[in-house]
C-alpha cells in the first residue's frame, strides 16, 4: 500500500490553524495577566484625594437642591432647590472651577466619566431652571401679556420644571455611581 503524502495546500492550512489557536491562546492569557495586574495595582494617595475632592465639591452641589425620589414627591413638594438660582449659580461655577482642576489629576476611566455626567446634569439641570426662573423684580421690557402667549408656550413652560427635577436625579445617580468607583 502506498502512502500519499497531503498537498502543500493542506500542509500551509494546517500550519496557519496551529498558529491561529496558539495566538488566541497566548491572547487570552495575556488579557488575564493584565486584568490582574490592574486589580492589584495600588491607587496613588494624589489620585485617590483627587477623587474624594471630587465628589464632595459634587456633594456641595446636591447639598443646594432638592432630589425626588419620584415624579409624583415632586408634585407634592414642588421645589426645585433649597437656595435660589443665583446663589446656585455661583455655586456652580466655583464647584466647575474647581473640579476642572481635580479632573487634570484624575486619569480617564469610570470614575472620571461618572463625575464628569453628574456635572453635565447639573449644568443642564440649571440651563432649564433658568427658563422658568421667575425674580421678584422684573424689567418693564420683559413683561408681556398673557394673551400672547400660545397654549403650547404655556404648557411647554409647564413641563420645564420637572426636567430640571430630572436632571438633579440623574446628577445624584451618576455621583453615587462615583463614590463607588472611587480607587478604582
Amino acid at each position: 500500500m502506498k502512502v500519499r503524502n497531503p498537498p502543500r495546500a493542506t500542509l500551509m492550512m494546517s500550519a496557519m490553524l496551529i498558529q491561529f489557536v496558539l495566538i488566541l491562546t497566548f491572547a487570552a492569557t495575556a488579557a488575564q495577566a493584565q486584568s490582574l495586574a490592574r486589580a492589584n495595582q495600588s491607587v496613588s494617595p494624589d489620585k485617590l484625594n483627587s477623587q474624594v475632592r471630587a465628589i464632595a465639591a459634587l456633594k456641595r452641589l446636591e447639598a443646594k437642591v432638592v432630589v425626588y425620589q419620584s415624579l409624583g414627591q415632586f408634585e407634592a413638594g414642588g421645589r426645585l432647590a433649597r437656595v435660589t438660582l443665583r446663589e446656585f449659580e455661583a455655586e456652580l461655577t466655583q464647584v466647575s472651577n474647581h473640579l476642572a482642576l481635580l479632573l487634570a489629576e484624575v486619569p480617564a476611566g469610570k470614575f472620571r466619566t461618572e463625575i464628569v455626567n453628574a456635572f453635565a446634569s447639573y449644568r443642564d439641570g440649571v440651563f432649564w431652571w433658568r427658563q422658568v426662573d421667575q425674580p421678584k423684580v422684573v424689567h418693564v421690557s420683559a413683561l408681556t401679556s398673557e394673551g400672547a402667549r400660545s397654549l403650547a408656550d404655556t404648557n411647554y413652560s409647564a413641563t420645564i420644571p420637572y426636567t430640571v427635577a430630572i436632571h438633579w436625579r440623574q446628577a445624584r445617580k451618576y455621583l453615587n455611581q462615583a463614590e463607588k468607583n472611587v480607587g478604582r
